[in-house]
Formats: C-alpha cells, structure tokens, sequence
C-alpha cells in the first residue's frame, strides 16, 4: 500500500480508513457478507432459486440443478454458524424451488445424472444435520434409492444409459459419503459395505502413484486431475476413517492431500490458482476446499500435519480474501488473484461460499449428537452455555455424544445446568465422551489461543491480518500464518514486546525494530521477508530480591499462609519483613524474569497457563514456562508492570483491593494502579507499620454505597465530606475523579456495566463495587 498511500495523499487517507473494516474481517464476518452478497445478487424474485449469474439471467429452468445444490449446502453452514433462522428458510425454499423446475421431473428431484443426484443428497444430508427437518432427510431417502440404480460391479456410474466412460471418479467419491453417513444415521450395514467396495475400487483403478485422481480409468490425462475429485476422495477417506477406525483410510487421504500440496500449490502457498474456468469448472476448487478442511478439522492426524495444512488453508484463505472479492459487492472471481470484472458465474460464486463458510467453522468446537461426529451437530463459538443456550442452538440436554476442539480450545463440560455439578475438560477431538455421552447440560468453551502481535497488509490496521506470538519467523512460516512476502505495513504490538524486521529470509539483510503499535512502517512498508518477535522489558534487575509493593494499595506481594507447596496462593498483605514477602528475580533473557518465593523456592506462575482475564496467579515448581516468566516494563517513576510473557496480561492486585489478603490475579493491560508493582530492594530500606487498614479494621470505618445498581445519584453512608473519590471501570480504567463535599456522586453518565469507586480517607482507601444499569 506504500505506493498508494504516498500517490493519494489526504484523501487516499481517509478512503482507506473508511474501507479498512472491509479488508480485516473475521472470518466469520468474510462468510457472512459473501453469503449476503449472494443472496442479493442471486437470488430469484420468488427467492425459490439463484440464478444462473451475475448478470440478468433469470432462466428458472437453467439455473443448473447441481450448482443449485452446493449452494443450498453452504447455506446449511451458515445457519451452523448463525443459527439465524433466515438460513433455514432459504434451504426450504431453495429445495422446493429445485422440485418446482426440475426439467428431469418436475415436483421431483430426479436427474439423469448420478453425480448431480449425489451433490443434491449432500446438500440435502447437511440441511438435516443443521435442522433435524424431516423434509431433508425425506429427500436424501429418495435420491439414494435413485443413486443405487446406478451401482454395479463395485462402482458407480456417472449418468444414465452412459456408455465407455461412464464410471468416472466424480460419480464415486460422493457415492462413499453419503452411503457412510447413512450406515451412521440408521445402522444398515450394506451402505457401509458398498462404500467400502467403491473404495476398494478407487485405489485400484483412478488413485495413482503421485496421489492424484484421474478423472476415470480410461482418461488418464494429468490435465484432467480435478481438484473436486481430489477433495471427495478426501472426503470418502474421512469418512471410512471415522466409522471403521482403519487408519490406512487416513493415509490415504494423507496420499491425496500431499499430491494437492506437491502439485497443486501456487504462489507461495495458495491452491487453485490453475482451474480458473467458470461454469460447472468454477466450482471444482471449492468443492475441494470444503472437504479438504473437513479432513483437517476432523481427521486423525498429528498436529504437525494439521499445523501444515492449516497453514495453507489460511494462506489461501486470506490470499483470496485480498485479491478477488470485491468489497463493494462481495462477488468473487473465478480468478482467485484478481478482483472480479464482468459477469460472474453462480458456480463460480459458491466456490468461494465453500471456502470461506467452511474456514468460519475451524474456529468453532462442533459438538455431535453421536459417536464418531455423526448425526445432528452445531457449531458452537468461545463462551458460556447454560441448558437454555445450547437448547437454543439446537443441542438437547443430555444429548452430546462426541466433540471436535480447535487447538489451543479448552472445553470444560458440566452435568448439570449453570455449570454446575461434575465436570471434565476437553482439550482435542474425541470421537466419543464415553462416561460423559449423553450427559452434558452446561458447558464453557475458552480460547488460549494469545497473539501479542497482529501483522497488517495495510495501512491503520486494514487488509488482512494473522496473529503472532514470540518467536521466529521466516518466510516459509509467515506464509503458513497467511502472510504474503513483503505485504506487512501495519502492527499492533502488545506492551513489552519488540518486532524486529528484516528485508531477507531467515532473519537477513536489513533490519528494524519496531516496539509499539504502529499504523504505517514508513520506510519498511511492504519489505518484510521474516521477523522476531522478543519481550521488550527493561534489563538488569535479576539476581536481586526484593519486596513487591502495590502502587494502588500500598500493600506487598505476599506467599499466602507461608506456603511452600505447589498452588500455594499469592495475595497482598501488610509488610511483615517475612520470607514470604521476599522475591528473587532471576533473568530469563530480554528483560523478563522468573520472580522467585524466597520462602518456598518456587516460582510466581499464572495458573492453568491461561490466558484469561481473572487468571489467578500462585506458586508453582520452576519449570521453565512462559506463564513462569514475567516482563518488567518500567512506568517511569519507579514502578513496574510485570507483564505475564504467555499472555501479555499484568499481574494486578484483583478488584483494586486495598485490603491485607486482596488476591493477585492476571488481568488486561489498561495501564491499572493495581498492576504496578514497586522493586525495593530487601535490606535497603526501613519499613514502618503500614498505616493501611486490614479487612477487619476496614469494617469498622465502613463506607456502603447505594442504590445498587443505581441510575442516576450513587449516596454513601457515613462521613465523607473531603473524601478524594475515583472510579474505575472493570478493565481498571479511570472514568471519574473528584473531590466529594457531599454524600452522593452522580453517574449519570457513565456507561451500563460494572464499576469500582475508591475513596481515600485519613490515609486508607476503601473501595466499593457498584452496577450502572
């Protein structure tokens, strides 16, 4: 963007602020709007079909029955994503627009041929699973019986009455899903048997060597390697995998995956940039990517594998986000490396659904209604779900059999509502809860995941954008994060931490270091090739020890209770002079450090390795962690935040409590009184009696507030004439000071939520929680 951002001036300025949230969107947002430009370009004035084009093609009857059927598919997923009932009527009416011109047969779902037949039992598979709709199920009943009329002699043909070549692999990889997922929906082992039969088939007549599929066992031509029919034999693999636990059916997979990888990955790491057609071809590449990420999410492979794969997919992902959707209507070209011109095909169009409906789903925990992620499911986003949410996203009490879990996800599941009762923890897929199948009520979904910098394609934080944590970066991984060569010219940089450029791959050539938030790299704008990202604190404080006092409260870390064990607690407590108040920082490099107990010999650690808000911060055994190592970022008058190096999150005393036993937590970096922390030597200074109240001699100077939740006038009781009165948000931000001359405050204007009001009285300060409705 350099080039642009200097031809443009002023005014390209301000165009690209205006557009920015355009280019950076989640990739839930990128579905969503691609499934909304769809829906207004496309879609029938009776909105019982999408139409054939861009363009004014309105033909009921050409609208293509099979391209009809994988957009009806992505709708599925967007109502897993949703749960937007919009969704769900559109794949009625869809299906019944089907029925409605169906040239084959109308008020039927026939169709002469057996690959349009199975695309449309998929589609139809999926909207069941999303909705447990009878209708659904009902049509996929219906074709299958059609479908087998044209099975014989191990395999199936492609269309009726077809002479040589007829059994081609498009007609089989799909034959193997839906025969698989109907022996998991009803037990009836000849479905199971044929799949495996075609299987059988496959291997030995269109798989070859390099892991290809040739189109049929007559047509042998590499040109005419697709990568649909690469994704469904993925697919068939996966699906074998799950009912029969062989792995060979994974390996096989892994085989056609590799030749994708090998063969078909283009620029750095995007695929598909050879199949560039529109009409029934436009759609074969996002066949493909739905399948191939299904494979990723739900497969049995190591995560090195998946890592890889991933990688590419969102490289891909953004790579096409980038450079061939028009954000202005959410067309997408059939040319994945260039915005769309002219008319653009429906096929083309629901290639780039499949793509992106499906990467919204790989930062989703699925949960299945039975063993092997069969049957109904729901995808299911970070957060809290009591009964009567997952009741609302269509998952029954009781009722979850088996779970597929992001990395970096952590599931904690509960047997009875409002997390309540038993629990167990999920961190990986599970093809089966075994003692807890069918006996989830609540559950709470977190995401460990932490980027403590997020690199920019272009200017103030636009374009797209990938996650890094500390660590190196050559071009090979920043490419598997998404990020094109010499294409970074924003960041955003978490306090103490550094970005060091450079103009070369593996960290040569020219270098800069970048330390905070930046929104245009001037002279490095797209000349990044690999990166280092380090902690950034000040140095020279290890080998010392020292006491830890709070700036807000006055009060000092303290080893609660003595402790020398495991866990032992970590609060704040009046000064005692004890060991227990002593710590050693011991340097871990690049100013961060191991803050050591004195007493125990253990080491300060933030619990669970969270990276949560609220975090509680103990002692544990030294083992090298992150989560054991703390950045010191001076605040320049004798303080120091102590910055968690796993999460970037300051060690804060919880609640802004300024009572001896106040608990140490983890906690956003608002740049919080609670999170600064004094390094006083032990042994330099004299320490008098804290003049600080603890809890009991608190109560008896009592200050209550109330109403509580109040609108408007929050009153005190008891005298506060003169009191020094400050209000804190709950990510410990400051929104109000003032000297209080009478027993109210009004809050009028402060923004629905919960807040910390502190006064400072004859020396002590007492704080008070209250709820802004």
């Amino acid at each position: 963007m350099k080039n642009l951002f200097k031809a443009g001036g002023v005014c390209m300025l301000f165009f690209l602020l205006c557009v920015s949230n355009l280019f950076s969107q989640t990739a839930d947002q990128r579905a969503e709007n691609l499934q909304n430009g769809t829906n207004t370009i496309f879609m029938s004035a009776d909105k019982s079909y999408y139409k054939h084009n861009s363009a004014s093609d309105n033909d009921p009857y050409g609208y293509g029955y099979w391209i009809q059927a994988h957009t009806l598919e992505t709708l599925a997923d967007a109502y897993q994503r949703t749960r937007n009932s919009v969704y769900k009527d559109r794949m009625k009416s869809i299906i019944a627009g089907i029925r409605k011109y169906n040239s084959y047969g109308a008020g039927t779902y026939h169709n002469d041929f057996y690959d349009d037949l199975e695309w449309l039992c998929l589609a139809s598979f999926n909207c069941y699973n999303a909705t447990k709709d009878p209708e659904f199920l009902d049509a996929v009943h219906q074709m299958w019986t059609e479908i087998k009329t044209g099975y014989t002699n191990g395999a199936m043909s492609w269309k009726k009455g077809c002479n040589t070549p007829c059994k081609n692999s498009i007609a089989n990889g799909p034959a193997i899903v839906i025969a698989v997922k109907l022996y998991q929906l009803e037990g009836d082992n000849s479905n199971l048997q044929m799949a495996k039969d075609i299987h059988t088939w496959m291997k030995a007549n269109v798989f070859n060597a390099q892991g290809g599929i040739w189109d049929s066992p007559t047509n042998l031509d590499p040109d005419w390697q697709f990568s649909y029919n690469s994704g469904m034999f993925i697919a068939a693999c996966l699906e074998l995998n799950l009912v029969t636990g062989t792995q060979s059916y994974i390996d096989d997979g892994i085989k056609a995956c590799e030749f994708m990888m090998n063969y078909r990955n283009y620029n750095g790491g995007v695929f598909f940039l050879n199949e560039n057609g529109q009409g029934d071809g436009g759609l074969f590449k996002g066949i493909f990517a739905k399948w191939f990420i299904e494979f990723v999410r739900m497969g049995n492979l190591t995560q090195a594998q998946k890592d890889r794969y991933l990688g590419v997919i969102n490289y891909t992902s953004n790579y096409v986000w980038a450079k061939a959707v028009n954000k202005t209507n959410y067309l997408i070209n059939s040319y994945w490396d260039s915005v769309p011109t002219g008319t653009i095909d429906l096929s083309t169009q629901s290639a780039g659904l499949h793509l992106f409906e499906s990467v919204a789903s790989l930062n989703k925990v699925h949960a299945y209604q039975n063993i092997n992620y069969g049957g109904f499911y729901s995808q299911l986003s970070t957060g809290n779900y009591t009964l009567a949410q997952l009741q609302a996203r269509g998952i029954s009490d009781n009722d979850i059999t088996s779970l597929t879990v992001p990395a970096g996800y952590v599931v904690t599941v509960y047997e009875n509502d409002n997390f309540g009762g038993a629990s167990k923890v999920f961190t990986a897929n599970s093809a089966w809860l075994a003692d807890w199948n069918d006996r989830i009520s609540s559950l709470k979904i977190v995401d460990t995941n932490t980027s403590l910098v997020n690199v920019y394609q272009d200017i103030t934080y636009s374009g797209y954008t990938a996650g890094l944590n500390v660590g190196d970066y050559t071009l090979a991984q920043l490419r598997a994060k998404g990020i094109l060569d010499n294409d970074i010219t924003s960041l955003k940089i978490t306090e103490g931490y550094k970005v060091t450029v450079y103009d070369g791959d593996n960290f040569t050539g020219a270098s800069k270091d970048f330390t905070a938030t930046t929104d245009w790299a001037g002279d490095w704008n797209d000349r990044t090739t690999s990166l280092r990202i380090r902690p950034n604190g000040t140095p020279n404080l290890g080998n010392i020890t020292y006491y830890l006092q709070n700036r807000h409260s006055g009060l000092y870390m303290d080893v609660w209770g003595l402790s020398t064990a495991d866990g032992g607690n970590i609060a704040q407590g009046n000064y005692t002079g004890a060991n227990n108040q002593k710590f050693k920082l011991i340097d871990a490099g690049d100013g961060a450090y191991q803050i050591q107990g004195i007493n125990s010999g253990k080491a300060v650690d933030v619990a669970g390795v969270s990276v949560e808000n609220g975090a509680n911060v103990h002692q544990w055994t030294y083992v090298g962690a992150a989560n054991q190592q703390f950045i010191a970022v001076s605040t320049g008058d004798g303080y120091y935040k102590l910055v968690a190096k796993h999460s970037g999150k300051l060690v804060e005393v919880a609640g802004f409590s300024t009572v001896s036993g106040g608990n140490v937590q983890q906690w956003e970096n608002a740049n919080q009184a609670s999170g600064h922390w004094k390094l006083i030597p032990a042994g330099t200074a004299k320490f008098a009696k804290t003049e600080l109240t603890t809890e009991t001699e608190t109560a008896a100077t009592a200050i209550n507030v109330y109403p509580n939740p109040v609108e408007s006038t929050l009153f005190f009781t008891g005298e506060v004439s003169g009191t020094q009165v400050r209000i804190f948000s709950l990510t410990g931000n400051s929104v109000s000071e003032q000297k209080i001359q009478s027993d109210n405050v009004n809050v009028s204007g402060l923004a629905a939520g919960t807040y910390f009001i502190v006064f400072e009285k004859d020396g002590a300060k007492i704080t008070k929680r209250f709820i802004k409705k």
